[in-house]
């Protein structure tokens, strides 16, 4: 089995605005790790790591539009960066 392909340098910015949005947005609902990722159906873990720009396994977009639910936003606030 390959391993997951680590992202290219042109794509790091945008992966470090989602962890950056995730961590915000996480707190701003007042929710810890564990919290959204249950809701989420993933593990705390693999929240922990995208939320820290830890991209080896990078998110689905299923799993990007499961955690902008849980945090009560649409999938693009992921993507923008914060003011």
């Amino acid at each position: 089995m390959s391993q997951p392909k680590m992202p290219d340098m042109a794509s790091l910015s945008i992966y470090e605005t989602i962890s950056q949005n995730l961590k915000f947005y996480r707190h701003r609902i007042r929710m810890t790790q564990i919290q959204v990722a249950d809701q989420a159906n993933c593990s705390a873990k693999y929240l922990s790591l995208l939320e820290t720009s830890c991209f080896e396994n990078v998110p689905s977009l299923q799993v990007l539009f499961d955690l902008a639910k849980v945090l009560h936003i649409q999938p693009y606030q992921l993507f923008k960066p914060l003011k």
